[in-house]
């Protein structure tokens, strides 16, 4: 949790948190945000949330099941597990959102 609140606390500077399983970063409101997923290596489980407020308004494309001016909150909605479907997404949102992003495995 506390990586979790770095990216909150330091949203201008572009952090990507890393594990084995998957990549977590900031997606700022202060912009619409195009992600360009790389799918030999990514996907295709991924998520948002809402970081710091609630979202009255969350809008994607490329994903199984986009958000259309949807509110997301903890205790209400939240887009966890959805699917990729295209090679890019994009987003927008009248709160800061963290995306999450399967990572795929290769042996």
């Amino acid at each position: 949790m506390g990586n979790i609140n770095v990216l909150h606390r330091f949203s201008n500077t572009r952090i990507i948190l890393l594990s084995d399983d998957s990549s977590i970063f900031l997606l700022p409101k202060t912009h619409s945000h195009e992600i360009h997923i790389e799918r030999s290596v990514e996907g295709p489980h991924c998520g948002l949330i809402p970081m710091g407020a609630p979202s009255s308004s969350s809008t994607t494309t490329g994903l199984r099941w986009n958000l259309d001016n949807t509110s997301m909150n903890f205790g209400g909605l939240l887009s966890t597990s959805n699917i990729v479907e295209e090679e890019i997404v994009t987003v927008t949102s009248d709160s800061d959102l963290i995306w999450t992003i399967s990572l795929r495995k290769h042996t």
